[in-house]
């Protein structure tokens, strides 16, 4: 069984204070008497479920559109639970106990359970979610660098607006300022709820083939054990 994990995009959505978000307008419409619905989209590249690649923060990096095609498939996903609150920095010492676990995959996906919260209290879940440290990047750059393809996360960012200086280091340890070739992309805004850990099989996160920018919209599913259900 297939699910997607990746949010349908719309204007009422939270998204990073400050940064436009979607929006979406007839351009033909058949109830006006055009021979077809049409509409133009005018999207933001970090908005909704999106994937920064590495040139997000590192001039050097690729482009998603310049990735292998394989760095969007995942054969060994791993989903960890690091349950955190408002404002809660997920560190190395979460992310040590499972470094065996790790060290299989080739996509980490970290729920926080705080995807909850951007229903119930968008403005929160935009504001002041649980974010990466610089420490934690830095473990999962330096042990598995050379074989993680891809980080998820069920919050509105690696960062967040309230540890603005931690979040920006730990997005340029994962996409490659300090390194000459590895990166990691990072899968944000997306929902692991109803997944058991070990059931995943596979997964798929494909973005937007977009000349020129550093990042894009995805849609993202998993693939499930039946058995698991």
């Amino acid at each position: 069984m297939k699910k997607r994990i990746s949010y349908d995009l719309r204007a009422c959505d939270p998204g990073w204070p400050g940064n436009p978000k979607v929006e979406v307008s007839p351009f033909t419409q058949i109830e006006k008497g055009d021979s077809c619905n049409q509409y133009v989209m005018t999207l933001f590249n970090h908005f909704g479920s999106h994937m920064d690649g590495a040139r997000h923060f590192n001039n050097q990096g690729r482009r998603l559109c310049e990735e292998p095609f394989e760095r969007f498939f995942y054969d060994s996903p791993l989903l960890i639970d690091l349950p955190k609150q408002a404002g809660e920095a997920i560190t190395q010492e979460d992310l040590v106990p499972w470094h065996e676990r790790i060290a299989g995959a080739d996509l980490l996906m970290l729920r926080t359970g705080f995807a909850e919260v951007r229903t119930n209290d968008p403005r929160c879940y935009a504001e002041n979610g649980p974010y990466v440290t610089p420490s934690a990047a830095q473990y999962l750059m330096e042990h598995f660098g050379s074989q993680l393809k891809a980080i998820a996360l069920d919050t509105i960012s690696l960062g967040s607006p309230a540890a603005t200086e931690d979040g920006g280091v730990a997005h340029e340890i994962m996409l490659g300022c300090h390194r000459d070739s590895e990166s990691i992309c990072i899968i944000e805004d997306v929902s692991f709820a109803g997944l058991e850990p070990d059931s995943i099989i596979s997964a798929v996160a494909m973005p937007l083939f977009v000349e020129k920018i550093d990042s894009a919209p995805v849609t993202m599913w998993v693939e499930i054990d039946d058995a698991c259900k």
